[in-house]
């Protein structure tokens, strides 16, 4: 199907018919699933309400298990358990809702110039000349039909001229992806019941009993008769029978913070459940990065613990985990291979009842163009250069943003100051602090694998954290010790002389280096040391490998 002009208004809604026994069913079944515990589904039916439910309330939505023994939306919670009476109803927050449209609209907003959203079960798409980017307006449906699958949601798609079109034909359209095209509408409309129509249920059973089934039915009434038993939007309720929209879209305004979250009545111990968790968060959080066209510099995971206990123990009742990102990710699968490393090892206090993944700090995602190296790499089994951002980002949260980077070299005459430890390409520069670091004890020496040395020509390989201070004089046949254990110098050769090297500085550095082979019971160490010569101490600097 040809996709529309550009200057031809197009909305596509996605319709969750299933929405509220989706989300009651997630809040019933989560802990379930984290059991193993799965069981049969029961009759659900599901109140939006923020208090205790009572007898009187009124059933927003039904499961068809309770749907196959007559319960229907609309009824008490006393008519509908005299039909069934193991009936489980359950009350679910607005805010829940509201939030969870929000979600499925910052994911299809990839599709879209704006979304919208109306409780409790649609969310629109302004695709107004940008149908031609994905094949056309049927491809788009079928893409936003996908996505909305992908997040878990059962879900009917729709594109025409105006948001309650669009709305009317993916709640009672013959299609689960349906496409009309402008000069359908008013066909296409006239073949839906008049309940397709923004009416009360009160009105489409009264014009039922007197014969107006569909909406063509109620378009051949005159407009006057019609006005008087419609109301006060008579006019665009009759405009929709004949395929007129004009509806403004209210843009739904984007959360600053995107955060996904999960929580269970009973508390969970181990990491295994949480990452179970966390996968669905991670996938969720992904999609609406990508619809937003961000990705994360910064996440934020917490951990909620089961505040009696953590009480009990002495213990915090959330444990929070940061992860500074080397390189700006998005990717569902970047997002928990950074985290899930890093909260296997995490220790908790106590149980755990849910889950919290945010994203502090985004920007703008850049694509990468397709070049040779990615081809070729999806050819050999190569991972591409895109997968370097994933691995700083992981090497980060493990051990330190500042400890991780490229060696660059450095213009000075001293061994210890030729190389140092840059951040690596696209890694944000280290925060500046004025907290004084701990000095840290230095490695050992790798003296368990010696081995002879190289030629006099080549630098050494490994310089000591701390140069180690020697005892006794460089000659040769002397014995000294290092790290308990006995060597001889069987060898002595002179290397170079700094002289006053960086004298402005303040703190000149004045050394003769030498070159000596270390003979022991396990080998041979090629090793540089130095003598300083304002105060004449030796000092072994670096082993060459």
């Amino acid at each position: 199907m040809p996709s529309a002009s550009a200057a031809e208004r197009r909305i596509a809604a996605i319709e969750l018919p299933e929405l509220l026994c989706e989300l009651a069913e997630a809040e019933l079944g989560l802990l379930r699933r984290l059991s193993g515990k799965e069981r049969e589904r029961r009759p659900l039916g599901v109140v939006l309400s923020e208090d205790p439910l009572e007898a009187t309330a009124v059933l927003e939505a039904v499961n068809a298990p309770a749907a196959r023994f007559g319960v229907r939306a609309g009824q008490t919670i006393a008519e509908a358990c005299v039909l069934v009476a193991h009936l489980v109803a359950h009350p679910l927050k607005p805010a829940r809702v509201q939030a969870t449209l929000g979600r499925i609209a910052e994911a299809a907003l990839a599709y879209g110039a704006s979304v919208g959203i109306e409780a409790p079960s649609t969310v629109w798409v302004d695709i107004s000349g940008a149908a031609h980017l994905v094949g056309g307006e049927a491809a788009l449906a079928e893409e936003l039909a996908r996505t909305v699958r992908e997040l878990g949601h059962a879900g009917r798609v729709a594109i025409a001229s105006g948001p309650r079109l669009a709305q009317a034909f993916a709640r009672f359209g013959p299609s689960p992806v349906q496409v009309v095209p402008s000069k359908d509408g008013a066909r296409a409309m006239g073949e839906l019941p008049v309940a397709a129509l923004p009416v009360s249920m009160e009105i489409a059973s009264w014009f039922s009993r007197l014969g107006i089934i569909s909406v063509a039915d109620l378009a051949q009434l005159p407009r006057a008769a019609s006005a008087a038993r419609l109301g006060d939007r008579a006019s665009e309720i009759l405009d929709l029978a004949e395929g007129r929209d004009a509806t403004p879209l209210v843009a739904y305004r984007l959360p600053t913070v995107p955060e996904e979250d999960s929580s269970w009545e009973e508390g969970v111990s181990g990491s295994e459940p949480l990452l179970f968790v966390l996968r669905g968060l991670a996938a969720r959080l992904s999609a609406r990065l990508a619809g937003r066209g961000e990705a994360a510099q910064r996440l934020e995971l917490v951990v909620e613990h089961d505040r009696s206990i953590a009480r009990l123990r002495g213990a915090a009742p959330e444990t929070t985990l940061r992860f500074e990102l080397a390189s700006p990710l998005w990717r569902e699968a970047e997002l928990v291979r950074v985290v899930a490393a890093r909260l296997e090892r995490t220790e908790l206090s106590a149980p755990s009842i849910g889950l919290r993944l945010s994203a502090p700090a985004v920007i703008r995602a850049l694509g990468r163009q397709l070049d040779l190296s990615r081809v070729s790499g999806g050819l050999t089994g190569t991972p591409g250069v895109e997968s370097l951002p994933v691995l700083l980002a992981e090497l980060s949260s493990d051990i330190g943003k500042e400890r991780v980077g490229v060696l660059t070299l450095a213009d000075s005459h001293r061994p210890e100051a030729r190389s140092q430890l840059s951040p690596a390409p696209g890694a944000p520069l280290p925060r500046r602090t004025n907290k004084k670091t701990k000095k840290k004890r230095a490695a050992q020496l790798p003296l368990s694998r010696v081995r002879p040395a190289g030629s006099e020509g080549e630098a050494p390989t490994r310089l000591l954290p701390e140069p180690l201070q020697l005892s006794v004089g460089l000659r040769r046949g002397a014995t000294l010790r290092i790290e308990h254990r006995l060597f001889t110098i069987e060898r002595v050769r002179f290397v170079e002389r700094l002289e006053a090297v960086e004298w402005w500085t303040g703190a000149p550095v004045s050394r003769d280096y030498l070159r000596i082979t270390l003979g022991g019971v396990e080998g041979v160490i090629d090793a540089l040391v130095y003598v300083d010569r304002v105060n004449g101490k030796r000092y072994l600097h670096a082993i060459a490998d």
